[in-house]
């Protein structure tokens, strides 16, 4: 793996741990706020709308628009990602537990 992938799979695990602590779900625009605040500032908006779109195909996230607000929810799968139970493709494996 490149280090490019090493930070992508790091970027999305934070994701899930993110919306883990926030109580499983969060509109796209505070995940992309919180995750430029927590370490990956450099990335862009449109990497963390990749990494949704990511998580959601691999089943760990669910999405939904309301109006123009797109919500964004994590999964039984998701949440076991987010604390290395399940490898998923594409996100680094953790061993972070959630409070």
């Amino acid at each position: 793996m490149s280090f490019k992938d090493d930070w992508i799979g790091s970027r999305r695990a934070h994701l899930l741990r993110f919306l883990v602590r926030a109580g499983g779900e969060a509109n796209e625009s505070v995940i992309c706020t919180t995750m430029e605040h927590t370490g990956f500032g450099r990335d862009t908006r449109e990497d963390f709308r990749g990494d949704i779109t990511h998580l959601t195909r691999n089943g760990c996230l669910t999405d939904e628009w309301i109006d123009d607000v797109r919500v964004v929810r994590i999964t039984e799968r998701g949440d076991m990602t987010a604390q290395g139970r399940v490898e998923v493709l594409g996100v680094e494996c953790s061993r972070w537990r959630a409070p």
